[in-house]
């Protein structure tokens, strides 16, 4: 019996189905995705559209496109190019009435450098996003960059100027040179200023205070005039495209935190704005004043300065200046305050303000009193002045012409004590009167004894004996003055001043009151020097040592034989101990030069030494008596050389030295060649030479001499003193006993050199190569010696090259530590393998080089002695660069095996 099939109908969607529906539901979504992102578009106007490409040119908001430009329309109507712009969703909500858009090409112009990046990527449209809430899609593009939006953080302030300069849109503002901001826009306010719209970046906000000052540094600002010129520049940046300074007086930056919306003065330079507080001061005439040189000063401090001089319209036809002061000096603007010109003044009397001559006239000005006031009239002399320290005044009286004026110094021992205050006669007119105040620190210097003299500028005598001249201090030669001393001070332990008022007599001079007081008559130590001749010597001429007085010529006598010149001198006691036995005294000139690389060397007795002559002396400490009468030496030169220890050394050729060439030890100079003669066989030149005594144990029996010359080469110059002044002689002490006549060598010894200062050692090689003295050698790259010098052996076979390690280097070397060469630059391979290039160091392949490696353990052969010898290789083995031997350990065992 057949079955018979059964028929079912299935329910549902068949799963054919599920590929379309998916397909279906993805280009939904993606149709929903790009209805949610589509952009707009809107119409930008541009007076040029250069620059500007459909499809490329892109919109760029803080470095991000939104927007492309998608074609554009000529509307030549409007004279005008209409750009059609594509803007992206998340850009449309800032496409309001006050958004603003312009083209950013690159600028390059003596103010600044602008759009730089759009030389690779091309222009592109800059945005700047307004604050409307209405939406627009049409706009106006700008020909340039708005201002900073108000909104920006940071602050937002104006300045007030006459006339604009050399500023413009994106001149810097600097504080410390540090530019903090810029300028944003200028406009004209009314006919008269200039409105200067200003940013300051948020980060120095805080810099700008209600009572800050701006001022112009652009370019270069001249004033004054000659000799009083000022030349200011503030930046490389403020020269080429302007620059505003910001300046906060120190007394000022207490003063609130400026505000948006603030408005400054733009002062025009710095000075103006530093000073500011005006002041008027009429004068009859504008001579002596410069406009923005002269300065207003009180007690050495600088208050002010003229600003301008203008031309009165009066009967005198004076003139007004229109002085700045500083905020600080704003106290002296009071009615009872004078004001009066300070400048060189030359009269029977001397002269003063000498200093003026240089800088220049100034004005200066007594504080007063009463309302407030800033215009004056300046006084044609100056008022009384009276010392504002506490003292006391004294009188002096004189028989003499007075040639001293007010504010003259009082002097004790060349320091300033105090001032005269006023010169006068008395009533008969034959009596000078000074007055003098001594300052309080000072009065117990003075007692009823005290002794007072003019000091003139320049004291000038003649007699039979010559010219007297004689100075004291230069503020003395300028100003002249008053000294005195109290010839019992030193013998008491305190002193009590005179009363206030208190008269004394003013001598016309010092060698005035010696003659009248006999208690200012020299006391010291008494000698005598035996001269040839008086030469320019005269009575009275000084003795000095180290260019300080410490006595005189009292008079000259004849030897019984008449032969001789016995000269008395004296000796303040304060200096006797420097006359004894190692004492050496010299005719000075007054003028002695000296000159070496660093310069050269003027240097002088005292004035008077100069015209009258002197006398100098050397001396050592010690108690030696001397053996009178003293020798007088020709010169500094010839006194010295009584300590010189005389040495004689025989030269093959001279080599250029000459008389007066140095002789050097450890670079230092120690002596030098007096004389140069052919020796008796006419073969060999002996140089004598001249050192000090205390190198006397240097020279012995086994001491090496030669001559050292400039050497050039690619590692340096070497002894570039001989370049000017020639070779020199140089040695190395030797063992032996004393010896003072030497044969120099031909060249320095090389060995010995090498063991003087370490261990010293010879390495054999076939060439020298780029090797030279003081090449160095190496351990691992650090330089542990150098080379000392290099010669032929004797069979000329090879090179020797001697060597010196370094004291604390000596451990590395043992018996088979190996040597090579590692001068220069050493290149190896070939085309297949690739190249090698090695060098040890730059200093290597300057000057040549060494490098040395010792075995590990037992294998390095122990120390070695002074002297030895070594292979120089002209390269290492590879397993030399391995060797690491712990020679501390290996140098401490050998010790502990040691018995």
């Amino acid at each position: 019996m057949s079955e018979q099939p059964v028929i079912q109908k299935q329910r549902g969607i068949s799963a054919v189905w599920i590929l379309p529906i998916l397909a279906l539901c993805l280009c939904g979504w993606l149709l929903y995705t790009s209805y949610q992102n589509r952009g707009i578009e809107i119409v930008i106007s541009f007076n040029d559209a250069t620059g500007i490409t459909p499809g490329k040119t892109r919109v760029m908001a803080k470095g991000i496109p939104i927007g492309m430009v998608k074609k554009l329309v000529p509307d030549l109507g409007n004279q005008q190019v209409k750009a059609i712009v594509k803007m992206e969703k998340p850009a449309i909500d800032y496409l309001v009435e006050d958004t603003l858009f312009w083209v950013v090409r690159p600028e390059l112009s003596a103010s600044s450098i602008q759009g730089l990046d759009t030389i690779l990527s091309g222009s592109y449209i800059g945005i700047q996003v307004g604050s409307s809430k209405n939406p627009r899609r049409e706009f106006k593009g700008l020909s340039s960059s708005p201002p900073v939006s108000r909104d920006t953080p940071g602050l937002h302030i104006r300045l007030r100027a006459e006339k604009l300069g050399s500023i413009q849109t994106g001149t810097g503002v600097y504080y410390r040179n540090i530019e903090i901001g810029d300028v944003e826009k200028y406009e004209l306010e009314g006919d008269k200023n200039i409105l200067i719209d200003l940013f300051i970046k948020p980060e120095y906000s805080h810099l700008v205070r209600t009572k800050s000052r701006f001022c112009n540094v652009s370019g270069v600002q001249i004033s004054g005039k000659l000799p009083s010129l000022k030349i200011q520049v503030e930046s490389l940046a403020s020269l080429l495209r302007g620059g505003i300074l910001l300046h906060t007086p120190d007394q000022l930056k207490k003063s609130p935190a400026a505000r948006n919306g603030h408005i400054f003065p733009l002062y025009p330079d710095y000075e103006s704005a530093n000073y500011g507080l005006p002041m008027t001061l009429k004068l009859a005439s504008g001579e002596n004043i410069v406009e923005g040189a002269t300065k207003i000063m009180y007690r050495g401090l600088e208050a002010g300065f003229v600003k301008e001089i203008q031309f009165n319209d009066d009967e005198q036809r004076s003139v007004t200046a229109h002085i700045l002061l500083d905020p600080r000096a704003e106290l002296i603007l009071r009615e009872n305050t004078v004001f009066w010109l300070v400048k060189p003044k030359i009269s029977p009397g001397g002269i003063e303000n000498l200093r003026l001559l240089i800088s220049g006239p100034h004005i200066t000005f007594q504080p007063g009193g009463g309302a407030f006031k800033n215009d004056f009239e300046i006084l044609p002399e100056p008022p009384p002045q009276k010392p504002l320290r506490p003292g006391k005044s004294f009188l002096l009286t004189s028989k003499d012409p007075v040639t001293l004026s007010v504010n003259s110094p009082v002097y004790f021992r060349n320091i300033v004590v105090g001032e005269i205050i006023d010169v006068d006669l008395d009533r008969s007119g034959t009596t000078a009167k000074t007055t003098i105040f001594i300052y309080d620190r000072y009065l117990h210097f003075l007692s009823r004894q005290s002794i007072f003299w003019k000091q003139e500028g320049i004291e000038l005598a003649a007699d039979v004996s010559g010219i007297k001249l004689k100075t004291g201090p230069l503020t003395r030669l300028l100003y002249g003055g008053i000294s005195f001393t109290t010839p019992d001070k030193l013998k008491k332990k305190k002193n009590f001043a005179p009363a206030e008022g208190e008269k004394f007599i003013l001598y016309s001079s010092l060698e005035e009151a010696r003659k009248l007081v006999p208690e200012l008559q020299p006391k010291g130590r008494r000698f005598q020097i035996m001269a040839d001749n008086a030469s320019s010597l005269s009575v009275g001429a000084p003795i000095l040592h180290k260019n300080v007085k410490i006595g005189q010529i009292e008079q000259f006598n004849l030897t019984k034989d008449r032969q001789k010149v016995l000269i008395d001198c004296i000796v303040a006691d304060q200096y006797r101990n420097l006359v004894n036995g190692s004492t050496r005294f010299y005719n000075i000139s007054g003028i002695e030069v000296t000159g070496d690389l660093e310069g050269i060397t003027v240097q002088t007795g005292s004035l008077q030494s100069v015209f009258s002559g002197g006398l100098g002396c050397i001396s050592k400490p010690g108690t030696t008596a001397p053996r009178q009468p003293f020798v007088l030496y020709k010169n500094l030169e010839e006194a010295r050389k009584s300590d010189y220890l005389e040495l004689s050394v025989h030269l093959e050729n001279s080599l250029d030295l000459d008389e007066g060439s140095p002789v050097k030890y450890k670079n230092m100079t120690i002596g030098k060649v007096s004389k140069l003669s052919m020796a008796a066989n006419l073969k060999t030149i002996i140089a004598r030479i001249r050192v000090d005594k205390k190198y006397t144990p240097l020279f012995r029996s086994e001491t090496r001499f030669w001559v050292e010359q400039m050497k050039i080469d690619f590692s340096g110059v070497s002894n570039v003193k001989s370049l000017v002044f020639g070779p020199f002689l140089t040695f190395l002490p030797g063992a032996g006993s004393p010896k003072r006549t030497f044969m120099a060598l031909n060249s320095p010894p090389y060995t010995e050199i090498a063991n003087s200062t370490g261990l010293g050692l010879v390495l054999e090689t076939r060439h020298l190569g780029s090797l030279d003295t003081g090449s160095p050698v190496y351990y691992r790259q650090v330089q542990v010696g150098h080379v000392t010098g290099a010669e032929l052996d004797p069979s000329f076979r090879k090179v020797l090259v001697f060597i010196t390690i370094d004291s604390r280097y000596m451990a590395i070397v043992r018996k088979n530590t190996k040597f090579w060469n590692v001068s220069g630059i050493k290149v190896e391979g070939g085309l297949f393998s690739g190249l090698t290039v090695a060098t040890e160091s730059l200093q290597s392949i300057l000057k040549g080089g060494i490098a040395l490696a010792t075995p590990e353990n037992e294998e390095n052969g122990g120390p070695v002695e002074p002297g030895e010898r070594f292979t120089l290789h002209d390269k290492a083995e590879k397993k030399w660069l391995d060797w690491n031997p712990d020679l501390v350990l290996m140098t401490e065992k050998k010790k502990s095996d040691s018995p």
